[in-house]
């Protein structure tokens, strides 16, 4: 059973989440301040040291949570889909939805993926979490190849899941740079197409009809 000064501590630390979420995506990850944040969470620096090594620590915090609900997100879109267009379709009007209604995650999340990068102690901490997504679209198409009965040689989802990545997030900053150039149907139909054609390419080699 929690103590009352365990409950404090990650009632404090819940708070200093929620505040550091807002003051990121308001300042982005190098204007904003730890003393910034504290205010925003009516706590003190103190108590953000106490819970966290420093503002990357802190951002990676936020992030984490970010990862969790997207990976959900994505996974139960996915699930609910009936067959390949709907599942292709799904995750995608999802991270294109999150484009219009939280512009502000993005352009931050691409300012941290530049400082980690630089940073050879930061940046293995970050693609650690960068590869959860790669890794859950890459389950999803081998889900989806099993669904239509084939089998997806070895390493072929993996590598989609990381052009699925590389896919949203490159026409994320498209449609963020530019908002008319990218419909928000774009990725959906993209995704879509890729694996229709992988699905009527393996069943002609198979011999089968698509």
């Amino acid at each position: 059973m929690a103590t009352i000064r365990e409950e404090q501590r990650a009632l404090t630390r819940r708070r200093v989440l929620e505040a550091a979420a807002r003051v990121f995506a308001r300042r982005g990850f190098h204007g904003a301040s730890v003393q910034e944040i504290a205010r925003e969470a009516g706590a003190t620096t103190g108590a953000i040291y106490s819970n966290f090594a420093g503002k990357e620590d802190l951002y990676l915090a936020v992030f984490d949570e970010h990862v969790a609900t997207q990976i959900r997100e994505y996974t139960e879109r996915f699930a609910r889909g009936r067959g390949v267009d709907e599942r292709s379709r799904g995750g995608a009007d999802y991270w294109m939805a999150q484009l219009r209604d939280d512009p502000d995650f993005f352009p931050l999340y691409m300012e941290f993926w530049a400082h980690a990068i630089r940073d050879p102690q930061l940046r293995p901490r970050f693609a650690e979490r960068f590869a959860a997504f790669r890794e859950t679209f890459a389950r999803q198409v081998e889900e989806g190849a099993r669904d239509v009965g084939l089998e997806p040689p070895p390493g072929f989802a993996a590598r989609m899941g990381t052009v699925l990545n590389a896919l949203g997030n490159g026409l994320a900053m498209e449609k963020l740079t530019d908002p008319d150039a990218v419909p928000d149907e774009l990725l959906g139909d993209t995704i879509s197409m890729i694996f229709n054609a992988l699905v009527i390419a393996a069943r002609s080699e198979e011999g089968m009809s698509p």
